[in-house]
């Protein structure tokens, strides 16, 4: 009997051990997958503080003040956020690694990386994620000139909103006229401002420091001592794209070209030399970018339904009488970036619908008739329209205020993953 009770006993605190040792493997596990998933909030806080310092610079701030409290190492940046205390007495601490700061790689990296130490003594729990974001050039205001801003005769500058519905698939409509709206904002950071009748600039206007003031020539509200930076943005080249094609001094009728293949990020990228962008059509459903020298944009570019197309450029854009570009489309199709000098030009009756950016040359239009017209946001070092030559802002390319937005995000997992993070960030995370 006595040695079956030792038998019994024996048996039932093996039964016991077992069932207490799970149990603590079960608490074990499931602090675990609590820390995983508080450690996944807290790089995600670490990637929302690079962000607002993106944010910063979009909105004017310099890198150097912006990035204030960060170190700097050429051009990434890093910081510890301050500790965190978690629950159950968990300490949590952040680190985050921006590979170009300051804007000037086309697509920098976040990388933040959370380490979260339990009470009990077991094994750190690690989260690690990147963040690929890219500068959103579209704008908070319809017309920006950085050194002046002329309207003669009749010219003007409203608005229209062409997706009232914010529907992502449209459909757009055209300017209409009579239906259009005084949500205009323009911006003149220097130089004068001249407008031959009163109210030609249909909303506000936000003045720079030395810019008087047009009395009476506007709608809407007035700022004064305004100030903001319009930086080129940084041009894709063959190495930083997963997949481009050549195509020196002859760009095809069509774009996509049958049998190409799209980059990672969905669009297709064609480089150029010397290559006049004229009659170019954009098929349907396709995202399509042009970089590289050109001898300009003129006329004849479309684009079809939910189609985009992209231009990085060195020359202007000049439309003689009658010619057009993009005249099926909305605005935010076709994003047109220049470090051009020379002056991009519109003739009587010609008609852009676009989102231009020439901060280093002049935006003159210049003509007569009634069908011309300017329709989407222009940036340029000075802007003058004279005659019927009009500015429409299309209200369905405001922002949110996100200048910074992500274009890509992955969790370092795998083991090939983790091990190039040491590497890429000068030994700051591991």
């Amino acid at each position: 009997m006595l040695l079956s009770a030792m038998l019994f006993a024996i048996g039932l605190a093996m039964v016991l051990g077992s069932y207490l040792t799970l149990g603590r493997t079960t608490l074990k596990v499931a602090h675990r997958s609590f820390f995983a998933n508080d450690a996944t909030n807290l790089t995600e806080a670490g990637l929302e503080e690079a962000l607002y310092r993106f944010n910063l610079m979009g909105t004017g701030t310099a890198p150097a003040t912006a990035w204030t409290g960060w170190t700097i190492s050429g051009a990434n940046a890093s910081f510890t956020l301050p500790t965190f205390n978690r629950d159950q007495n968990a300490i949590g601490i952040v680190k985050v690694y921006v590979i170009g700061y300051d804007g000037s790689t086309s697509v920098p990296m976040i990388i933040s990386q959370a380490t979260i130490t339990p009470f009990d003594g077991g094994a750190p729990v690690m989260k690690t994620v990147q963040l690929a974001i890219k500068y959103d050039f579209t704008p908070d205001y319809g017309l920006v000139a950085l050194s002046g801003l002329t309207l003669n005769n009749t010219s003007f500058a409203d608005s229209f909103n062409s997706n009232p519905t914010k529907s992502p698939t449209g459909p757009w409509a055209a300017y209409p006229g009579t239906g259009a709206t005084t949500r205009n904002t323009t911006v003149v950071l220097a130089g004068t401002v001249t407008v031959a009748t009163a109210l030609s600039i249909k909303g506000d206007i936000k003045l720079g420091a030395t810019v008087a003031n047009p009395t009476g020539k506007y709608t809407g509200s007035l700022t004064t001592g305004f100030s903001a930076s319009f930086p080129m943005p940084v041009y894709p080249t063959t190495t930083s794209v997963s997949q481009s094609y050549n195509l020196a001094a002859t760009i095809p009728a069509t774009l996509p070209r049958g049998g190409d293949v799209a980059a990672a990020d969905g669009r297709y990228y064609y480089f150029c030399s010397g290559a006049t962008i004229g009659t170019v059509a954009i098929t349907a459903g396709k995202n399509v970018t042009i970089v590289g020298t050109t001898t300009g944009i003129s006329g004849g570019l479309t684009i079809g339904n939910l189609g985009s197309c992209i231009i990085y450029m060195d020359k202007p854009v000049v439309l003689a009488t009658g010619k057009t570009v993009n005249d099926t489309n909305w605005a935010g199709a076709l994003q047109i970036f220049t470090t051009s000098t020379t002056a991009s030009t519109f003739a009587s009756n010609s008609r852009i619908t676009a989102c231009l950016y020439t901060p280093s040359a002049a935006l003159t239009a210049i003509g007569a008739g009634a069908s011309g017209m300017l329709t989407g946001y222009f940036v340029a070092k000075t802007i003058s329209a004279s005659n019927t030559m009009d500015f429409h802002f299309d209200e369905a390319l405001l922002t949110t205020g996100n200048l910074w937005k992500p274009v890509g995000w992955l969790e370092l997992q795998s083991a090939a993953d983790k091990s190039t993070v040491a590497g890429r960030t000068g030994n700051f995370l591991r």
